[in-house]
């Protein structure tokens, strides 16, 4: 059939014509929620350079978005251990008060202090996190060996083999066969193994902006490359991997059951076709803060004995993961662990909700199709 003609989307005027599948014809609909303008110029890269980009946009975006209460869970956290000045040291304020005492204090900037290392930190974080979660699930799934560029997945004549839909209905086949306990498990072994894989490589990077963060009156570091100097120069290279077993023991549980959360409920949204009531980026945003309230909830102690140890310099010998777990219930008890959970669910929430949301938006923009996330 004729294919339907019209003028050349706005910048893409000298890019290559793009493939069969991203024209409409009569019987043969675009990738679905495909941007041609924004898609045209993207379609000969790579669908695992897509990936990476869409996933490290995601973070860098979703941290930014909530770093101001992401400064307040750090210095929440570290308080009582003498790592924290003046008021943030102390006071138990709420996340409004905290909020306006930055602000008095240090001035506005100063909400996201520490932001741009978590930007440079979270985009190779990001992508390395949703990349290998999504290749880790095809290689469960038996989809062909890890790695493989996901544009073979483009037939000779110019459509995706089988489509999204064709390929959701095939997952859905071998899940309905093999049971939701194995599906949970296998988004839990994905989850955890991408997050624990991404925070290895770019751990260095997260020590230093939790002490960039936790600076208030006094400054130790001026920058990401003087606290790397500072850092490495005083505590030796071993400095900079300094809480990285309990990061690792937290953040692997806490993405498997991130993932592993998000992606049962948004499949039950959409075996009850929750999209075709409700706008799908409201289903994106209920099944994303759903998963972060349970994940942040099941691994938060872990989280904040990992800040006091990132914050330990290289004299305090023998304090390593199991005394500071000690330490903190014996002077604080059951309700130390959980201290600053509140900014803690506000960050979150949100957070992992922006997170999940912008990456969807985007593999849809530019017509990624994973038949997953």
């Amino acid at each position: 059939m004729a294919e339907r003609s019209g003028p050349a989307p706005p910048g893409t005027e000298s890019a290559p014509p793009p493939p069969a599948w991203w024209r409409k014809t009569d019987n043969t609909a675009s990738t679905s929620g495909a941007i041609p303008w924004l898609a045209a110029p993207l379609y000969a890269i790579p669908e695992t350079t897509k990936l990476l980009m869409c996933g490290g946009v995601a973070g860098a975006f979703s941290k930014t978005c909530t770093a101001p209460l992401a400064r307040i869970t750090i210095l929440r956290q570290l308080q009582s251990t003498g790592a924290v000045a003046g008021w943030a040291g102390t006071a138990k304020v709420g996340i409004v008060p905290a909020l306006a005492k930055i602000i008095k204090e240090e001035g506005v900037r100063a909400l996201w202090k520490g932001n741009m290392v978590t930007v440079i930190q979270r985009l190779p974080y990001s992508s390395i996190n949703f990349y290998l979660y999504e290749n880790i699930m095809d290689f469960l799934e038996g989809e062909g060996a890890f790695g493989r560029d996901r544009n073979e997945g483009v037939d000779k004549g110019g459509g995706r083999a089988g489509g999204k839909s064709g390929k959701t209905r095939e997952r859905a086949g071998r899940d309905g066969q093999r049971g939701l306990g194995w599906d949970v498990a296998r988004r839990l072994v994905a989850g955890g193994s991408a997050g624990m894989i991404a925070c290895a490589c770019t751990y260095p990077l997260d020590l230093v902006r939790t002490r960039l963060a936790a600076q208030t009156t006094v400054r130790h570091y001026d920058g990401l490359l003087h606290a790397l100097f500072v850092i490495g120069s005083k505590e030796g290279p071993k400095g900079l991997y300094r809480g990285l077993s309990p990061t690792l023991a937290q953040i692997g549980p806490n993405l498997a059951i991130n993932f592993a959360a998000y992606e049962t409920l948004s499949k039950l949204a959409k075996e009850h076709e929750l999209g075709e009531r409700v706008p799908p980026a409201i289903v994106s945003l209920a099944c994303g803060s759903t998963s972060a309230v349970v994940s942040a909830t099941a691994t938060y102690p872990l989280d904040l004995v990992r800040r006091r140890l990132q914050m330990r310099c290289a004299q305090d010998r023998g304090h390593g993961f199991v005394r500071v777990f000690r330490d903190v219930f014996a002077a604080e008890g059951l309700r130390g662990f959980y201290r600053g959970i509140i900014p803690e669910y506000a960050k979150v929430v949100p957070g992992v909700s922006i997170t999940y949301m912008t990456y969807e938006l985007l593999k849809r923009s530019i017509g990624v199709d994973t038949g997953r996330l």
